[in-house]
């Protein structure tokens, strides 16, 4: 069941990568009125955040960093080049950024608040770098990140549930 929900959380995760960006692409910026214009896949990219935190708890970290090379190879494919480069590098760093910061508190029992710290740094470094990638400009990147920091917060309950579900079954020999 651990091995099952993990490769469903990995698959998840490397799906939402080019997904993201095919998003982004079709349905470009929306604007929001107290944080202004912000890329419409934001929500997918917060998602992302936890489902990666899924995978790497069931399945180990090699898993998460290959399927952001993976994603980004579909993203080059399904969206655009620039959009590929520009998600691939921060989720690179959004990924290097969780594993400095969810590994170590999930080992120490804390996986709640690894995930909602690790989700919320890795948001806004993730931000900032998509951002200056991909548009050339800092411009936006707080605002992008308390964004996904709300869709992390809303998110994080579901990835507690699974990750109990999970720790509650039995070890298969």
């Amino acid at each position: 069941m651990k091995k099952a929900i993990g490769f469903a959380a990995l698959g998840a995760f490397l799906l939402s990568i080019p997904f993201a960006n095919w998003w982004l692409k079709t349905n470009g910026m929306w604007v929001s009125p107290l944080l202004g214009p912000l890329p419409s896949a934001l929500w997918v990219v917060a998602i992302s955040f936890v489902l990666r935190d899924l995978a790497q708890i069931t399945l180990g970290r090699t898993f998460a960093w290959s399927a952001i090379g993976v994603g980004a190879l579909l993203s080059w494919w399904l969206a655009s080049p620039a959009l590929a480069v520009a998600s691939g590098a921060a989720f690179l760093i959004s990924e290097s950024t969780d594993a400095a910061i969810f590994t170590p508190l999930a080992n120490r029992g804390k996986f709640l608040v690894g995930v909602i710290v690790s989700g919320y740094i890795a948001g806004f470094v993730d931000s900032a770098v998509f951002l200056r990638i991909a548009f050339g400009s800092w411009d936006g990147w707080w605002q992008l990140g308390i964004a996904k920091a709300i869709v992390i917060l809303a998110a994080t309950p579901i990835a507690w549930g699974i990750r109990r579900a999970v720790l509650r079954q039995p070890v298969q020999r």
